[in-house]
């Protein structure tokens, strides 16, 4: 009957002596663990400013060269410009790009003295054309805003371009004003020109 009245062994019920032991391993690895997220969390933060503060890129100028300030040129030098500019990343076998294209043609036609459009072609460092395919879709499609090509992949992971295609807005400052990821209509297009050009 003595072995009814013997306490249990183990944990006490309650939160009273439940605190959980850590060994020297696993405190190794959550401070591991730790440092990794801070620098990662550094890298989106430093990642997440506005694109074109420090992200220039020169580009090899396809078309439009006269727009721009000629064949020679860096992304600061068409923001230096000091009118608003749409960077739109786009490439020659990207059917979204294909189907929006037209639609960003009329809207420069409408705009092109107030608003600097800018088509740069990715294709190369997405699997989604060549410089080639690029001019062919620019030809096809009677494009006559001014277009180009980086010269590496740099431009796409500096502006964080996951969609094709994506279009980045900048005020007549260079500051980015938004952005659009996946393809855009006429109608919105022309919306983001409007806000941009009532704000300058």
């Amino acid at each position: 009957m003595a072995s009814k009245n013997r306490r249990k062994r183990g944990r006490p019920k309650g939160k009273r002596g439940s605190g959980t032991k850590f060994s020297p391993s696993t405190l190794v690895i959550g401070g591991i663990t730790v440092a990794v997220l801070v620098l990662v969390g550094i890298a989106v933060i430093q990642g997440s400013g506005s694109a074109g503060a420090g992200d220039d890129f020169e580009f090899e100028v396809y078309q439009g060269a006269q727009h721009i300030g000629g064949e020679n040129v860096s992304f600061d030098d068409v923001l230096g410009l000091g009118k608003p500019v749409v960077l739109n990343f786009w490439a020659g076998d990207c059917p979204p790009c294909r189907a929006e294209m037209p639609a960003f043609q009329r809207v420069y036609e409408r705009n092109q003295d107030d608003v600097i459009f800018l088509g740069m072609d990715v294709g190369a460092f997405t699997g989604l054309g060549t410089e080639r395919s690029a001019l062919r879709l620019l030809s096809e499609l009677g494009i006559t805003y001014p277009a180009g090509a980086p010269p590496s992949r740099s431009t796409v992971v500096n502006y964080s371009v996951r969609s094709m295609p994506t279009t980045v807005f900048f005020d007549s400052n260079g500051n980015m004003a938004d952005r659009v990821d996946g393809a855009i209509s006429e109608f919105k297009l022309g919306t983001f020109i409007d806000d941009i050009l009532d704000e300058a």
